[in-house]
């Protein structure tokens, strides 16, 4: 499979990367670089919405005795609820993409000191 085409290869990458970023977030040596990451989260963010779109489609076409165990009703279950949660998670990634491209505003405004000033 190609890179763009294995999605459990790329979804370890990515919480490899988020777990690499929480660790460095903690502090910005540069504080104009708040904007960039801001940028890049509000990015991801619109990319995982549209994975959890993509992984509610795919688990909606599912079909018994092709995708899963025909007459298991766990099975059933679990791709209808797969399903309902996963439409409730594209609806909070929205959200959460617009209140962080809200605060990505408020950050691109702010003059930051990359270098404190001196007080001379």
């Amino acid at each position: 499979m190609t890179e763009f085409r294995d999605a459990l290869h790329s979804s370890k990458r990515l919480a490899e990367a988020a777990r690499e970023l929480a660790h460095a977030a903690r502090a910005l040596e540069v504080p104009s670089d708040s904007d960039a990451v801001l940028a890049n989260l509000v990015d991801a963010q619109r990319s995982i919405g549209q994975v959890l779109g993509q992984l509610a489609e795919w688990h909606r076409s599912t079909m018994a005795g092709r995708h899963y165990a025909e007459g298991h009703d766990e099975s059933r279950r679990g791709v209808i609820t797969a399903v309902m949660e996963l439409d409730l998670a594209v609806q909070q990634a929205d959200g959460l993409k617009e209140t962080l491209t809200r605060a990505h505003g408020g950050n691109k405004v702010v003059r930051w000191f990359d270098v404190a000033p001196r007080n001379d």
